[in-house]
Formats: C-alpha cells, structure tokens, sequence
C-alpha cells in the first residue's frame, strides 16, 4: 500500500476489523435513526463549508497532520463545522475549535488498541465523542496547538484522565452510519456533516471542475462538506493543510478540499466506517439557508 501513497500524505485509518465492528454496534443507518430525512433529492449544490466563513469570516487554517492520526482530523473537522452550521442556524454559543489530539487517544481507547503504532477507526471516533466526550484547544491552554507528538504520545499511553474529566460535560449527541449516496445527501441536506473513512485514494491534482480522480490506496479518514448534482459528487475536505490538492476549484470550496464523482463516493460509503455527526441526540429536519447553496440553480 505504502508505494501508492504520494510521500507527503500522511493517513492513518487502520480498516475494519472486529474492533472496529463493536464499536459500531451500538449506531443505526442514518435511515434508520432518521427515517424523516430521507426524501426527494434535490437538483441544487449544498455547501455545509460556507457555515465556517459565517462564523470565523475564513476557512478554518488547520495544520497537516503529522503522524497517522487521521481519523481525529475528520472528526474533529467535523465537529468544528457542525458548531458552525448550528451557530449560524441560530444558536447562542461561541465557536471552540476541537483539539483532534484527544479524539485521535480516546478513539483509540474505545477501539482497544493503545500501545504502539498509529492509526484508529471512524467508528471509534464517534463511540469516543458520545462517550467520553470533546475538548477544545482552547481547554488545553499552552498545550492545545497540534502537535503530533502530543498524538501520538495519547494514542499509545490514552489521555490523562483529568483531560477526560473535563470533557465530559460536551459529549457529542449522536452518529449514525451513513452507506449510501441517499443517506450521505440526506444529512447534508439537514445540516450534518460526514466523516468517511476507506482505503480509497486520489490524485492530488484537481480538474477544471475542481474534481480529483480516484487513484491509488490510503487508509485515510475525510469529511464530506458538500454535495453537487450537476455533476454529481461530493466535496471531500482533507487532513494535509492548505492548498492541497492543486488545480482549478469550483463553487467557492476550500482550498484544502476537492471534489470526487458519485460513484467513487459510494464506494466509499460502502467500506461502511462513515459516519453523520449531530450534536443533539436525535437528527432532526431543518431547513439550511439558500445563500448556502441549497436553492440555488443548479
């Protein structure tokens, strides 16, 4: 696997394995817990990423991860998106940016695989965030910028419990699996973005229509921020830092972001380690505002 991995991508998903099933256990399908999103598709983009220049008045500046501690990056990417879809929805709260470290040692906690080694399961992730809970960076103080030393350091030993103490207060408040481009287009279409973990890889140059290929083999975790159907596909943020991939953007997507066709994203889905994120306990209908995207013409 590692000579289809350009050398400056760093991954991390270890794949799924029966640690990886239990910790799934206890979510249904998003059209199973949510049975009320499910519905006609509709014609126009959704652009969840717009919710973080609403509230930060950029995109978020994350750093490249250093080590295999992807899946915390998705996740945490994630939920840093969803404070911001519920901020701009309305709710009173202010923004916290999610420390990926605590999530990368918990998950891996709840999967049973501290020691040596790095790399952790989405289904993990979310069996961690509902469980044990989040911290922010800013929680941390001086110690709250990424490091992946401090990744690594929690990954093999866990972390602190006075750290998990902290964060039990701001559990996540569900996630449900999502397997099919109907599901994936259905919590997008409410608010709730989706991490995606597979063993699929890409080229890192985009199309002229902001668009990466499938190419290759990683063990990665991503987040879904977006849909399309003009040409239908997804819009897939990574863990590597600005301006990667390179090429041509389209729809005012992030620069740390690319586009991937239908199908390539349900074989993603398919690898069944996907996973919606809401921070209360059930998923909910709302409608998203049309300057995201939603009524526009496609």
């Amino acid at each position: 696997m590692g000579a289809t991995i350009p050398p400056q991508i760093v991954t991390g998903w270890l794949g799924i394995d029966s640690s990886q099933r239990a910790c799934a256990g206890p979510f249904q399908g998003l059209a199973a817990a949510a049975p009320h999103l499910m519905g006609d598709t509709p014609t126009s983009p959704v652009l969840l990423y717009k919710a973080w220049r609403e509230v930060l008045g950029k995109d978020p500046d994350y750093p490249a991860q250093q080590i295999g501690d992807c899946v915390s990056f998705g996740h945490g990417h994630a939920n840093d998106l969803l404070q911001c879809v519920e901020i701009s929805l309305g709710e009173a709260a202010e923004f916290r940016e999610t420390d990926t470290e605590f999530i990368y040692g918990t998950s891996r906690e709840a999967a049973g695989i501290l020691g040596r080694g790095d790399g952790s399961y989405g289904a993990a992730a979310v069996k961690a965030m509902t469980t044990v809970g989040v911290v922010s960076r800013e929680m941390l103080g001086a110690d709250g910028a990424y490091s992946g030393g401090r990744a690594r350091a929690w990954g093999r030993a866990g972390v602190p419990e006075a750290i998990k103490r902290q964060a039990a207060p701001y559990k996540l408040g569900s996630a449900a699996l999502v397997s099919s481009w109907d599901e994936l287009v259905a919590a997008l279409v409410n608010g709730y973005p989706v991490t995606i973990c597979s063993n699929q890889g890409f080229s890192l140059h985009r199309d002229r229509d902001g668009f990466c290929p499938a190419q290759g083999v990683w063990g990665h975790c991503m987040l879904i921020a977006g849909v399309r159907f003009d040409r239908p596909g997804a819009c897939i943020l990574q863990s590597w830092g600005p301006d990667t991939p390179d090429g041509p953007t389209a729809l005012d997507q992030p620069t740390f972001s690319f586009w991937a066709d239908r199908r390539v994203v349900e074989r993603i889905l398919a690898a069944g380690d996907s996973w919606a994120l809401s921070r209360a306990a059930a998923f909910v209908s709302r409608p998203l505002p049309p300057r995201w995207g939603y009524n526009l013409a496609a």
